[in-house]
């Protein structure tokens, strides 16, 4: 069984929605395999925690079709796929490339939109009715009312969305059972910032069963048909024995769960570490793997932990093999807003008050490799000594909008574009050759 759950933009309510139905799969005691469309890396986190599963990132850009089919051929009772975005919203307005809604179409997956009901009755309805009719193939089989103030308003809409679209309302999920998530400026604040979100999530589900139609959702996930077998990548060159370090706390943890699995499975040893609290490296690392993340936020943090920055700038200056990517590049560069870092790259980071780079990049390396990537930060950087770039960046949305990024000193090399490298040997020998 599989589902989608898809809205009608960002800020629904498609995360709370989401999370609840998990959660209430789970206690049905059912076994629940979550996913999230697009690149996102704080909402999956938010899945694990409810389900007790790793969250796939499922990216119609940044994958593969047969990486994103060999990923959803996992083993559970049901796949449930978080959208992103607007259902339709992806690189373009008319082919809807990279979105929601093309995932679905590829995995031919069923679609449940949440529409919200808030100062709204017959207008909800006609949201889900264009929804429904801008693509005669939309998938939509289904709508979850949210953020009804009670059941006398969800009856309306109900009535309203039967009417004009045919459509089967799934349930709602109240004003009261919603779970207000922070957010700040790159998201919501991640799960392992919210220490209290099991208790939410157990005081929220009982309600959320309440009011959702569970039997008439599983029979709509029922319809999906199974997934196509795929072979994984035979072609990946072993590692056993290798150890790579990897930044893993509060600062930096904006990891793809199939890119880490996919380097265990090559043999290399994950060794964990915390830029925040640990006094140094690792001993006996063959590599090192520092991600994206919220540096700027625990900047004093990082700052007065000099034995850390001290022993990630000689490592490297000893020649220790590097990949870093977005936060963990400001970590590696001389300061954050003033605040000194590691010291390993020429270059200063301060935070602006808008995005920079946001959207689907590709990347053409120095090498000739070219790859699929993503860009969504508010930093930027100066170089105070001239530095080399490895990267040619190119706007996917836009081919005539290029620039230069992928910063290279010793071994390391750094830059602001996240990748997902599973199932890529040629990126992952790029990173750790």
């Amino acid at each position: 069984m599989r589902l989608l759950v898809a809205g009608t933009g960002s800020g629904c309510g498609k995360t709370t929605a989401s999370l609840l139905l998990m959660a209430c799969l789970k206690r049905r005691g059912l076994d629940v395999a979550p996913y999230k469309a697009g690149p996102d890396y704080i909402d999956p986190g938010f899945h694990r925690r409810v389900t007790g599963r790793a969250s796939y990132n499922l990216d119609t850009w940044l994958m593969r079709e047969s990486e994103i089919k060999r990923l959803l051929g996992r083993k559970a009772d049901i796949s449930v796929i978080e959208g992103v975005m607007g259902y339709y919203d992806g690189l373009d307005a008319l082919e809807m490339r990279s979105s929601t809604w093309e995932l679905a179409r590829m995995t031919k997956t069923p679609v449940i939109l949440v529409a919200d009901a808030s100062g709204g009755a017959a207008s909800v309805a006609a949201t889900v009715k264009g929804f429904q009719t801008l693509r005669e193939d939309s998938g939509i089989c289904g709508v979850l009312v949210n953020r009804a103030s009670g059941d006398r308003h969800y009856a309306l809409i109900e009535r309203a969305i039967g009417e004009y679209t045919g459509l089967d309302c799934v349930g709602c999920l109240t004003k009261q059972a919603a779970l207000t998530l922070r957010s700040r400026h790159l998201g919501l604040v991640t799960a392992r910032e919210t220490p209290d979100l099991m208790q939410r999530i157990d005081e929220a589900a009982p309600l959320a069963e309440s009011t959702l139609r569970l039997d008439k959702i599983l029979s709509l996930a029922s319809k999906a048909p199974e997934t196509e077998k795929t072979a994984e990548n035979k072609s990946l060159r072993r590692r056993d024995g290798y150890r790579l370090g990897v930044a893993l706390d509060e600062a930096f943890h904006f990891y793809y769960d199939a890119n880490l699995e996919a380097l265990k499975n090559l043999g290399m040893e994950l060794i964990f570490f915390s830029p925040l609290r640990d006094g140094a490296l690792p001993e006996n690392l063959n590599g090192l793997y520092i991600g994206g993340g919220y540096p700027e936020v625990y900047a004093e943090t990082l700052e007065k932990n000099a034995s850390m920055r001290k022993s990630v700038k000689t490592a490297l200056e000893n020649g220790l093999r590097c990949y870093a990517e977005c936060g963990g590049l400001m970590y590696l560069g001389q300061s954050i807003d003033g605040r000194p870092m590691c010291g390993a790259l020429p270059l200063k980071s301060r935070m602006t008050e808008k995005l920079q780079r946001f959207g689907y990049v590709t990347v053409r390396d120095r090498t000739g490799l070219t790859f699929p990537a993503h860009e969504f930060h508010r930093a930027v950087t100066e170089a105070t000594e001239e530095i080399g770039c490895a990267y040619e960046i190119t706007k996917a949305s836009d081919p005539n909008r290029k620039w230069t990024c992928g910063y290279e000193k010793h071994n390391t090399l750094a830059a602001f574009a996240h990748v997902y490298f599973a199932g890529r040997p040629d990126v992952i020998e790029r990173f750790w050759p």
